[in-house]
């Protein structure tokens, strides 16, 4: 069985990279499970959020750690990196935003976060979402009306002077605020509840995020691409 370890920086990626796996893989191919790590640098501890059903099906295995901090993404890989190459993962892939950090300032967030990884036999890559990976869900902009029959894109465009069908929208300075924006405009909030994120993630059009957006959203590009690189049988 293929293994798999991804690292995200908090609630809102958690939900999102399950119900993406799933959607790509196969409920009853892929086990997930999910962990959450907490406290502060000095001293980290762990809890299961949700235990791996596995079944004769099942062919690949997905750890999700949850560092519930940007900033502790890639200290948390560094620390378990020995663990998980000796359990038997093959690849290793961190995900966190580019915000707060200025998008001038990317490229040398990236060299920082390379420098700071481990060396080893197994893979580790990171991805980082421009701004957030929130601008994922504004350029899946057709989620928006099952919120919202009202919430079309010439709609949004006419509120707020962009368009998430035509326009870049890893341009947008601050997707979340986007998002809660467009959200409350008809009377529904955005403020990252697991409620709220279960009810973005259950409306997602997976199939427009894989065939489509992954041609037009670099930084969702890369991600998939790496998921599809595990993903090969």
């Amino acid at each position: 069985m293929k293994k798999l370890a991804i690292f995200v920086e908090g609630q809102t990626e958690q939900i999102f990279v399950e119900k993406l796996l799933k959607e790509i893989a196969g409920r009853n191919r892929i086990a997930i499970e999910i962990i959450a790590i907490n406290g502060n640098q000095s001293e980290r501890y762990t809890t299961v959020i949700k235990n791996a059903v596995l079944t004769p099906e099942t062919k690949f295995y997905v750890l999700i750690y949850n560092s519930f901090s940007d900033n502790s993404v890639v200290s948390d890989i560094r620390d378990r990196y020995s663990t998980l190459t000796a359990s038997g993962y093959e690849r290793v892939i961190g995900l966190r935003d580019v915000y707060p950090i200025p998008i001038s300032q990317k490229s040398k967030l990236t060299t920082g976060l390379r420098y700071s990884l481990p060396a080893g036999t197994i893979s580790i890559d990171i991805v980082l979402a421009v701004m957030e990976i929130e601008t994922w869900f504004l350029a899946e902009y057709n989620h928006f009306i099952k919120i919202d029959a009202s919430l079309t894109p010439e709609r949004i465009q006419e509120s707020f002077g962009f368009s998430p069908k035509t326009d870049d929208m890893e341009a947008r300075p601050k997707p979340s605020d986007d998002m809660k924006q467009i959200y409350n405009l008809v009377g529904k909030g955005y403020n990252k509840s697991e409620n709220q994120l279960n009810r973005l993630a259950s409306n997602l059009d997976y199939e427009f995020l894989y065939i489509q957006l992954t041609n037009s959203v670099p930084s969702l590009r890369e991600f998939v691409g790496y998921l599809d690189l595990f993903l090969i049988p």
